[in-house]
């Protein structure tokens, strides 16, 4: 259950910043308009309504391509096998009187 849980988490996480930064990325072009609009003088507005723009298939495609990629190595990651911890030697001395320091040796 817990896989599942995080699988679902890095899937729908990477497809949920791919979309904020596409909205980052809109909102960074209406500052950069307002602030030539607002340097050029006053401007008609054309109140026209307009069909809202969806985002692209390729966009959508990329997304959750990414996503799947993101789940996939999490996925990959929670079912490889815990390594040995290995067995811990404490600090000694040898027999030429130096001093070793501990440390960690695998099986």
């Amino acid at each position: 259950m817990r896989g599942i849980i995080i699988t679902l988490v890095f899937f729908f996480g990477p497809v949920i910043l791919m979309f904020a930064m596409r909205h980052l990325a809109l909102l960074l072009r209406i500052w950069l308009r307002w602030r030539r609009v607002r340097r050029d003088g006053p401007e008609v507005i054309d109140i026209t309504p307009e069909k809202p723009h969806p985002p692209s298939r390729r966009f959508m495609v990329l997304a959750v391509i990414f996503g799947l990629i993101c789940a996939g190595l999490v996925w990959m990651r929670l079912t490889d096998p815990a390594e040995p911890g290995g067995v811990y030697v404490p600090a000694h001395m040898d027999k030429q009187g130096r001093i070793i320091s501990g440390q960690q040796r695998k099986p």
